[in-house]
């Protein structure tokens, strides 16, 4: 017995230590050292050696470690431009752009705080620089609260790419390897292409602001406290880090491609085609790679899943209808009809539009609202291409018995306005036996006997007017009337 407890306990303690492992916060690298190996080299195993995880580990868990790695320090660099602060504030300044990038990327809602933040600090260091020159201790600080709070907001994957192209295109005369540093002809190849692209890009007019920014480059220069030498070491930083950073990226998203592969064959048979399921869970992927955070200890094949699905999802739900449906609705009618199996399989019957708003917690407008946009739409057309024998579409067989078509409702409209008209052409007996016996605004027809006893006249004297009456329209609107007939 007192084995089994021993074996039992060692078996708890082993759990304890592998969840406590697990969840237990990583340890930061510094921005040294993080400086260091991305000046040393960006394609020697040998270098990174140091900063790879331990061979035990989940393979994403190393990529995700990489990939985090190298793009704080890309941020951290990035952040010593003030003209970030600018481009951040020149494309986010629409108050609706932030939050349709708050609710894409699942960022906090303070995004906005930050900006006005980084429009803050950078108005503060732009003044002292102009005043003093850029040499003093306020301006100093003033740099490090700009640079503290451009490393806060949540970048996108578009923002870093395009940040690095303006400033390689905007400094690309201060690349040079002309210097006493360590010279690698690797690197060398890899800096000269993304400068190259920088270039083609800037040119082309795909990196946004860059010309808005950097029109008055000679003065925003003044701005950087940074020497010719201490530009040039960092521009090739911020290429190696940003190079090492997409090496993982992209690797990290080959190690789950059979992970798309999987899910979209649960969609096969859909209105998209295999290939099609496989490119839009793909970009669910990407979402899910810039989105990981490892230091929550969940495991990223879980995590990025549910990205792959929710791409997947909305393609199709963007394809099916000629009209495409917002998320939140097709999300909305679903939970709808997921109710309403719910409530068949409790009472065994349909459910009505007011059982279903009162177990859905909705109006009946909306349950009608939903109900009316989830109906899917078809070709009343038929195509004869390619068949030998004549098709007959939709429209050949099926009536419409919820809404009248607009010219019937037109032809309603304009015969009662033509009857009204014709009534009102008449004496009061007349009007009175022709609306009694046909039924006009009461809809109950009335036979000529009774007309008469109302009255006080004879059937016949009665059946006298009345054709009288038919003459006196007939001659006057009979023309217009026939049109309606048919």
């Amino acid at each position: 017995m007192q084995s089994i407890d021993a074996t039992l306990t060692g078996v708890i303690r082993i759990k304890v230590m592998r969840l406590l492992t697990e969840y237990m916060p990583v340890p930061e690298v510094s921005d040294t050292v993080l400086k260091d190996k991305a000046a040393m080299g960006a394609g020697d195993d040998a270098v990174y050696a140091s900063a790879e995880p331990e061979a035990g580990e989940n393979r994403n868990l190393q990529l995700a470690r990489q990939i985090d790695l190298f793009k704080t320090a890309l941020i951290s660099k990035l952040s010593g431009f003030p003209h970030a602060a600018r481009w951040l504030l020149g494309k986010y300044s629409d108050r609706t752009t932030v939050d349709e990038q708050n609710e894409e990327l699942n960022v906090p809602s303070d995004a906005d705080v930050l900006l006005s933040e980084n429009s803050k600090q950078y108005q503060l260091l732009r003044s002292l620089t102009y005043s003093s020159g850029g040499i003093g201790s306020e301006c100093a600080e003033a740099t490090v609260m700009l640079s503290d709070s451009l490393i806060k907001f949540p970048y996108a994957f578009e923002d870093l790419v395009s940040l690095v192209d303006i400033i390689l295109y905007a400094f690309r005369e201060q690349v040079s390897f002309d210097d006493a540093y360590e010279f690698n002809p690797k690197h060398a190849d890899i800096i000269n292409k993304r400068v190259e692209a920088a270039v083609n890009r800037s040119k082309s007019g795909r990196t946004g602001q860059s010309g808005i920014i950097f029109d008055e480059r000679q003065q925003e220069c003044r701005l950087l406290c940074f020497s010719d030498r201490e530009l040039n070491e960092l521009i090739r930083e911020i290429v190696l880090m940003e190079h090492k950073w997409l090496h993982y990226r992209k690797e990290l998203a080959a190690v789950n491609a059979k992970l798309v592969l999987f899910i979209a064959n649960q969609y096969k048979g859909s209105f998209l085609d295999f290939d099609d399921l496989v490119q839009e869970g793909n970009t669910g992927l990407l979402k899910a790679v810039d989105r990981f955070k490892y230091r929550l200890g969940f495991q990223f094949s879980t995590y990025a899943g549910y990205w792959i699905r929710q791409a997947i999802s909305r393609a199709l739900s963007r394809s099916e209808r000629v009209v495409r449906i917002p998320c939140g609705q097709v999300a909305a009618i679903n939970k709808l009809y997921r109710s309403k199996d719910e409530l068949m399989l409790k009472t065994g019957a349909e459910p009505g539009i007011k059982e279903l708003a009162d177990y859905c917690r909705l109006s009946t407008d909306e349950v009608n609202q939903l109900l009316s946009i989830s109906q899917t739409s078809v070709a009343l057309q038929s195509s004869d291409e390619g068949e030998e024998e004549p098709s007959f579409a939709p429209i050949d067989f099926l009536e419409q018995q919820v809404f009248n078509p607009s010219f019937k409702m037109i032809a309603d409209a304009q015969l009662e306005r033509l009857l009204r008209n014709a009534v009102d052409g008449l004496s009061p007996r007349e009007a009175k036996i022709i609306c009694a016996h046909f039924g006009v605004d009461t809809g109950q027809q009335k036979t000529l006997q009774d007309i008469g006893n109302e009255l006080n006249l004879t059937r016949e004297r009665v059946r006298q007017i009345q054709a009288m009456a038919l003459n006196k329209i007939k001659l006057r609107y009979g023309e217009q009337l026939v049109s309606f007939i048919g």
